[in-house]
């Protein structure tokens, strides 16, 4: 649940889901790469705390 609430919320934030984020770069929205590194550092979170996570 929290998990979800902080996505949605930095998803409103910054407008940028995972999908056109690349096209917001390619635009010149330069503070997106904060977003872009933010997505990348989560996705090595998850993956370093996988096995511990209750699936």
């Amino acid at each position: 649940m929290y998990g979800g609430l902080l996505f949605g919320f930095g998803w409103a934030l910054t407008g940028a889901c995972p999908g056109p984020l690349f096209a917001q770069i390619g635009t010149g929205a330069v503070a997106v790469v904060v977003v872009l590194l933010s997505a990348i550092a989560g996705t090595w979170v998850y993956g370093y705390f996988r096995e511990q996570l209750p699936h």
